[in-house]
């Protein structure tokens, strides 16, 4: 079974399977791998196995995802690959160890896409709790004024029907 370990810039190592064939990962306890630091989102990234390959990618994270110092929105696994989430290293061990006439290949021999090559459709995502709330149109201060002049136009009526009795 794959999984992943990690340690932190404290120096503090962990080790996760990688369980079903999507995992989701972040700081938050809704996650199905939770990584406690800082530097990672709360719903920072997933991985999933799309049946050949485990493929990770970055959710829109704060602090990103890299790849040799490059950010990266996804990137393909392979047997010994480091990567960072957040300021957190990253390591994957696939579900085979590499045959010795592949042991040429470097640990970073993953596959990547640029940061922005990609957009991320944030709709798609579920599980997250609640929608945001939509950003105000800034009629509130047009409301404010129009109320005061309608008090000002009621207290002139009433001033007014007061002087002409």
């Amino acid at each position: 079974m794959a999984k992943i370990q990690f340690t932190t810039p404290e120096g503090q190592t962990g080790e996760a399977e990688l369980v079903s064939e999507r995992v989701a990962l972040g700081r938050a306890a809704d996650n199905a791998l939770v990584i406690a630091h800082d530097s990672i989102s709360s719903h920072h990234g997933e991985f999933i196995f799309d049946g050949s390959a485990w493929i990770f990618t970055d959710l829109g994270s704060t602090n990103g995802t890299f790849l040799t110092g490059q950010r990266v929105e996804s990137l393909e696994m392979a047997h010994g690959g480091v990567f960072t989430i957040g300021h957190v290293e990253v390591v994957f061990i696939g579900d085979e160890e590499p045959a010795e006439e592949d042991s040429y290949i470097a640990p970073q021999s993953m596959t990547h896409t640029g940061y922005g090559a990609t957009p991320i459709d944030k709709s798609r995502r579920s599980g997250f709790g609640p929608k945001p709330k939509p950003k105000s149109h800034g009629y509130g201060p047009l409301y404010g004024l129009a109320f005061l002049m309608l008090a000002g136009c009621a207290y002139a009526i009433y001033s007014a029907m007061n002087l002409s009795a």
